[in-house]
């Protein structure tokens, strides 16, 4: 059985014009897959990976303490912040760092520093590898290498096989002043301590015809060699990605959460609705069952119906203290002959509202205490409110009673004392 063909990784990187897309084939080889003006217009891929141009990144190398390898990454954090390379904070910085060397207990260290605000031109938001261009070279170990980018040329150096720094020249062309500016790069390099020996120059052209570098030996003493522009490499350690590709990764990942959680819930939904839509089905049927029954067994139903409204409308009169005759005639026994009217009487089930005018506040208590101590009335709690004086001197009062057992009814509004009955 064959395995499934592998995906191609490509490289997308600047070139002295343009920009330049390589894809790794059978065997490890790369191939030149394409050219344009701008990266965006070879459709990066995203498996893909893109080198930042050395003229839009930032080379720093420094000696730290490599007692604790765990620190390097804040050690070097902290010297980008001497610099004025870092952010506010380490997770707005935008920055890598490999060991180069290692010399007793001193660590060389070389950092990839991006700028916060790199521009749109160079980085998609569906690529998260990058490195900076040249690191992607196939550079010479202890040598200087220079080549054409953006229309510039720029210079690395590496200490054994590994990237040490790099930096964009100023001279356009290459020449004895640029050999120059290639000492005067190496120099502080090889004060510190972070070069081995003599390094050599390789000088990478694209041209057809390789520039003239006869006048570089006497002008830096170097050794140099001209190279056609090699083929890319996968870089042994990535690059750090920018900032923006961090914030549009972080956006797909909410959306994707959030697409996610929209799914579940509509799930969620149709697994409730379905469920509702079942059980509504079932009551439905049961509800035509039951309709059925009752329509079956209705004659009964309603003969017993009849049978007990006949009942309770004769059931007042059975229970002389529930009868609101009755219940009204004992009230009105216990009014004198004068001095002392009912304006209201009200009876349900449970409750009675005796409301009324006395001459006197005297009449209107006397009454109220009568109404308390009648026997033929002892199956309700009476409660009463001190009579309200009126302005013509007579007392207007309301006397409730509660037969014994029944729920006290809570935020039943009191009876208007005004209303005649």
């Amino acid at each position: 059985m064959k395995n499934p063909r592998q995906p191609r990784r490509a490289i997308y990187r600047p070139a002295a014009a343009g920009w330049q897309k390589w894809e790794q084939g059978e065997g490890e080889a790369w191939t030149l897959a394409g050219e344009a003006a701008e990266m965006a217009d070879l459709k990066p891929a995203p498996d893909g990976l893109i080198a930042v141009p050395v003229r839009r990144a930032f080379s720093l190398a420094v000696w730290v303490p490599a007692d604790d390898p765990a620190l390097f990454a804040d050690l070097v954090f902290t010297q980008l912040e001497l610099r004025g390379l870092a952010g506010r904070t380490r997770e707005t910085t935008s920055f890598s760092w490999q060991e180069v060397a290692r010399e007793g207990n001193e660590a060389l260290l070389h950092a990839v520093v991006l700028p916060a605000n790199l521009a749109p031109q160079y980085w998609h938001g569906d690529v998260t590898s990058y490195a900076v261009s040249a690191a992607c070279l196939p550079l010479a170990p202890d040598a200087v290498s220079v080549w054409e980018e953006e229309g510039g040329w720029v210079a690395a150096v590496t200490r054994g096989d590994k990237l040490l720094h790099f930096q964009p020249l100023t001279e356009k062309t290459p020449s004895p002043a640029m050999a120059l500016e290639i000492w005067l790069m190496i120099a502080p390099l090889d004060a510190g301590r972070m070069l081995t020996g003599s390094a050599r120059i390789d000088v990478y052209h694209q041209r057809d015809q390789a520039p003239d570098l006869s006048d570089w030996r006497s002008a830096g003493g170097f050794e140099v060699t001209a190279q056609k522009f090699p083929a890319p490499v996968w870089p042994a350690v990535e690059g750090c990605t920018p900032l923006p590709v961090q914030e549009v990764q972080r956006t797909k990942e909410t959306g994707a959460r959030r697409q996610k959680i929209a799914l579940f819930a509509a799930a969620a939904y149709f697994l409730v609705v379905l469920a509702l839509a079942a059980n509504t089905l079932w009551l439905w049927w049961r509800a035509e069952s039951l309709r059925k029954a009752i329509a079956a067994e209705s004659g009964e139903v309603e003969a017993v119906r009849a049978a007990m409204q006949r009942w309770n409308a004769i059931e007042p009169a059975l229970n002389p203290p529930a009868y609101p005759l009755e219940v009204l005639y004992q009230a009105a026994r216990l009014l004198p002959k004068d001095g002392v009217r009912l304006t209201l009487f009200q009876m349900n089930l449970d409750r009675v509202v005796l409301a009324g005018e006395a001459s006197t506040l005297q009449a209107a208590q006397r009454f109220q205490e009568d109404v308390r101590k009648n026997p033929d009335l002892a199956g309700y709690d009476w409660t009463m409110e001190n009579p309200r004086p009126l302005p013509t001197g007579s007392a207007r009062f309301q006397i409730d009673g509660l037969r014994h057992g029944a729920a006290t009814e809570t935020g039943e509004e009191a009876i208007d004392e005004g209303t005649d009955s």
